[in-house]
Formats: C-alpha cells, structure tokens, sequence
C-alpha cells in the first residue's frame, strides 16, 4: 500500500491515511512525467465495502454523539467539574474532532483512493487526527500524575482550576506543534487513474522534504504519542494500584469516612486505568504497522497488506468511541447525570404531545401515598385531592377535576 514519489515530494505515502499501491517515478510539482507504475491498486470488493462504510460510519455517529453528551452532562452541571472531570471533558472534545474531522474523510480517501472533497480538507484531515491523538494522551497522562499525587501525596493541595486550564492549554499547542508537519506537507497531488490509461485523479498526500525527514517525524509521533506517556502512566497507576489495593499495616483501622473514600478512590481509578488500557490496545496495532513500515518497506507489498491496514486503523478510530459508555458504566456520578438527561428528553417530548391532559386516576384515595405513571413520569405526592411532581426542575401538578379524573 505504498505511494513513493521519487525527484518529486511525496515519500513512501503509506505514512498517510489516503494510501494506494503505486510506485510513481518522476513527478514534480503535481505534474506527471515519465510515469512508471510497477504495480496496481488495491481492489475492494462491493462486500467489503459496504462492510467498511457501515463500520467506520458507525464509529464516527458514536463518538459525536457519545462524548458530546459526556461534554454536556460536565458544562450543566456544576457538581460534576471536578479537575478530573475537566480532563475528562477535554479528552471527550478531542474524540468529537476526530469523529467529525479524521474519521469520515480519512475512511473514504483509502477506500475510494482519490480525494473527492474540496482540496484544503487534505492537510486539515491529518492535522486533526495527530492532534487530537496527542491532545488524548497527554491529557491521559496528566489525569494519571493527577490521580498519583492524590494518592501518594493525600497531604499536598491537589491542582487548582488555573492550573487545570494552564495545562489544557499547552496540552493543546504542544499538540498543535507536534502536527505542524502534517499540516505543511500534506497536499492533493495528480497520480494515475488504473487502469484507465493517460488518465489521473486527484490524491491526498504528503510532500516531506525528505525521506529521513518523514522517518524521523513518523518515530518522533510513535515517541510522544504512545511509548513515552504509555510508560508514564504504567508507573503512575501501578504505583497507585499497589497503594490503594496494597496490605493494610496491622493495627490500622479505618474509620468510615475514611473508607468510603478509598472506595470512592478504587472507583475512579479502576474507571480511569480501564479508559488508558483501551487507549493503549487500540491504538497499538496501526503504532506497530507505521512503525515497522519505515524499518521495512517491503512490507507494503504484502499482498493483503490494505486489509490490515483498514483493521487496524479501524480499532484504533473506535477508540473515539468507547470512554462514554465505560464512565456510564463505572462511575455513578456520570450514570445519574445521563439518567437525568435522557429522562429531561423524554418529558420534554412527552409534555408536549397534545391532547394528553387527563389522567385515569380512579383506584387512588386522598389518604394514599400510591405512585402513577404519568406521560412516562411518576407522580410521586398526593395531598388534598392533587398531585405534585417535579420533572427535572419543572414542576407538574395534577388536581382533581370531578368523579375520578384528574388535569394538570
């Protein structure tokens, strides 16, 4: 799956998220000259194809939807912007970009291998996945250091909210640096359109100075953005994990406060250690595919080379996916939040259906406490012949009209 460019600017584009399976001698400047093809592009049957889309679109609606939602339930709430939880944000906003900015551009320029969206999407397309995968792990490495200075160091005054956002902003310009490259060297270019002869099609792909220069930037990404914040945060948590779950001292008893806070600490950690080993699996076969690619080219002619690509850049976009439902799942401040959110949803839908004003209320007494079901909300009070709800902050009342019915 390789494009190599020589005496032009484009080397061995496999790099790229818009591969192909071209060697092209001698273009410069999006021109073609003396074009020499030593072998063709990957086929895709219509199967697989219809498999992919539905994949990766999949992907892509649920990590829009997915951690938009995890951003909201944080900004409407001011119980749940803790520091930790501003991390968590942050980490949700960069899986929204790579769900409306890398995922749907980069699957339909290596399936399709051509670039059929406006041309000044080429650069922006890998400039944001970069970015964003930088922008994840950092921000998971520093909720690592965080939560270890919580827990080793339980006497020193935990990060404050200026220094929170202090962080999050070089989070984001050490991210923006790191995929500067990206964003300068990527640009659509003109190669052959197989089997068509005397024909080309527009291509998306990058322009590096050198050969060296697109290693170097390649191993500097695998560096910053896997291997060095994957060792941090082992140490950090495994540190943390013998703390916490380590042999208690004899004689030492808890109180329990402090008990219900070690809990509460297990808690998050577990949620926390699950988010970086789903990071770190996802991502690790396209680390070890690019990787491997600049040790051994030839690699790229393996002859389903393109399907492993698309498998293991698929697992690694899913990544995007995942954190909401694990928060849902494993911390009970994020489950109430969206429990609370989709029930808001719900009675907002249901208070607004017309025609829905009575309810049968004809085995209730004035002296019972009995709950009903009202438009999916329960009615929870029953005082004087009416009853009172609130829904969500909105206050529903039902009062006795005449025999055994009731209106709001």
């Amino acid at each position: 799956m390789s494009l190599l460019i020589k005496d032009g600017n484009c080397f061995n584009c496999n790099q790229t998220s818009y591969d192909t399976n071209l060697t092209i001698q001698n273009i410069s400047h999006s021109t073609l000259q003396n074009v020499e093809i030593t072998n063709r592009p990957f086929q895709v049957s219509t199967g697989i194809l219809s498999l992919l889309a539905i994949l990766y679109g999949f992907i892509s609606m649920l990590a829009v939807i997915g951690n938009s939602l995890v951003i909201i339930v944080i900004l409407k709430d001011k119980k749940m912007q803790s520091i930790t939880n501003i991390f968590i944000a942050n980490l949700a906003l960069a899986d929204v970009l790579i769900g409306v900015f890398s995922i749907p551009f980069q699957f339909q320029a290596a399936l399709l291998q051509r670039w059929v969206v406006p041309y000044f999407l080429c650069p922006v397309a890998p400039f944001i996945k970069n970015l964003t995968v930088c922008v994840s792990v950092f921000t998971l490495t520093v909720i690592a250091i965080d939560r270890y200075i919580a827990v080793m160091h339980p006497l020193k005054a935990g990060l404050q909210m200026k220094v929170a956002v202090f962080l999050l902003a070089n989070i984001w310009l050490f991210g923006i640096l790191s995929s500067l490259p990206n964003l300068v060297f990527f640009g659509v270019i003109e190669v052959p359109d197989l089997p068509f002869k005397n024909q080309t099609k527009p291509f998306c792909a990058h322009s590096y100075p050198s050969k060296t220069f697109m290693s170097t930037h390649v191993f500097y990404l695998f560096f910053v953005q896997y291997l060095l914040p994957l060792l941090v945060i082992s140490y950090t948590y495994f540190r943390i994990v013998f703390k916490i779950w380590g042999t208690k001292p004899p004689g030492q008893h808890l109180d329990s406060q402090e008990s219900a806070r070690t809990r509460n600490r297990k808690k998050v950690v577990k949620m926390l250690i699950l988010v970086v080993c789903l990071f770190v699996v996802c991502w690790m076969p396209l680390h070890i595919y690019q990787v491997l690619s600049q040790t051994y080219p030839t690699i790229n002619n393996y002859e389903n080379i393109h399907i492993i690509w698309f498998c293991s850049n698929w697992l690694a976009m899913s990544n995007s996916c995942y954190n909401p439902f694990v928060y849902g799942l494993l911390n009970c401040k994020f489950k109430r939040e969206y429990q609370k959110l989709f029930s808001y949803v719900t009675c907002c839908k249901q208070s607004t259906s017309e025609d829905r004003d009575l309810v049968d209320y004809s085995d209730i007494s004035a002296g019972s406490a009995r709950r009903i079901q009202m438009y999916g909300t329960q009615v929870s009070s029953f005082k004087n012949g009416s009853f009172r709800r609130e829904c969500n902050g909105r206050l529903i009342s039902l009062k006795r009209v005449s025999g055994n019915t009731a209106q709001l």
